[in-house]
């Protein structure tokens, strides 16, 4: 019964995880550079994927010299917006900058960094920001200057890093380029590997093999559980293996139960209405389950 009870140990550890991370901590601003910026709370991750506000510092300082030449009054508030950005415990998400004000910093800056040989930051690809604030996506428009038409200044994509680099994969429209893990993540209903008639077989066909091995492992451990104290330590491991196979076929069954977006697809963070193939498990509990139930426990059963 070992492994029936790291079973329960481990669901309940990702659900408290899971519950956890659905909570945002603000904490003060301690970035020197961002102080006094218009706001005076944070919270970590930031927009690219900075845990620390140490972090954050090290790449604001090298802005330095951009900041100083001057190529933007709202060059320091975009930078502080994506790297610091704002927080309040009213709102889950940071609140970074909106895409005119990062389209009005980039048409004057780009330039200055092109001139001495260098690329646009992939974390600040604009088309990575909201196109207005509102209240489905709150962002910074930023005073000062005034910001051209969101869309009408020309991106020079192959050198921000960011969608330019999606455009080398197999069917490129169907990835996108996603800030906080800095690559490309593939839309949830794209079909890129398998056709849809392939893919649909095969979830059948590990759903059939799984339920078939959910069914037999049962029937061992029933059986061996009827046989009282009859049996030795051999069998008794035995158990523990089949109890182990069993979990990993319940994640199979998991898997199949919830849906192949359910259980493998996640909210883009700057786009909730668009699904994208998870990368980080802990931003659907469906798919962390699925996980711990199939590496876990098969990892388990091979070692029993």
């Amino acid at each position: 019964m070992k492994c029936l009870h790291v079973f329960v140990l481990i669901v309940s550890l990702v659900a408290g995880v899971a519950a956890e991370a659905s909570v945002r901590t603000c904490e003060p601003i301690k970035v020197a550079m961002c102080k006094n910026i218009g706001y005076n709370q944070t919270g970590m991750p930031n927009l690219a994927r900075h845990t620390l506000q140490t972090d954050a510092d090290v790449t604001l300082q090298t802005f330095s010299p951009l900041v100083q030449y001057g190529c933007s009054s709202q060059l320091h508030l975009f930078l502080c917006s994506v790297y610091v950005p704002m927080c309040t415990d009213k709102v889950a998400l940071p609140i970074g900058p909106c895409r005119g004000l990062c389209e009005s910093v980039y048409a004057k800056c780009y330039p200055v960094l092109y001139k001495f040989g260098f690329l646009w930051p992939p974390e600040l690809d604009c088309s990575l920001f909201p196109a207005e604030n509102n209240h489905e996506h709150m962002c910074m428009e930023g005073p000062g200057e005034r910001a051209p038409p969101v869309g009408t200044v020309p991106l020079n994509v192959a050198n921000t890093g960011g969608r330019g680099a999606c455009q080398r994969l197999v069917k490129p429209g169907s990835w996108v380029w996603v800030r906080g893990s800095a690559r490309c993540a593939q839309f949830c209903d794209a079909e890129v590997l398998w056709e849809a008639g392939q893919r649909k077989a095969a979830e059948v066909w590990l759903t059939t093999w799984a339920a078939l091995s959910f069914a037999c492992t049962l029937a061992a451990v029933g059986a061996q559980l009827a046989c009282g104290d009859r049996g030795g330590a051999g069998e008794r491991a035995l158990v523990l293996v089949a109890l182990c196979r069993c979990a990993a076929a319940a994640g199979w069954g998991v898997r199949a139960a919830a849906g192949r977006a359910a259980a493998g697809c996640a909210k883009d963070s700057t786009s909730p209405t668009r699904m994208l193939l998870a990368h980080d498990g802990l931003a659907n509990p469906n798919c962390a389950v699925v996980f711990l139930l199939l590496y876990y426990f098969g990892l388990a059963a091979s070692v029993w």
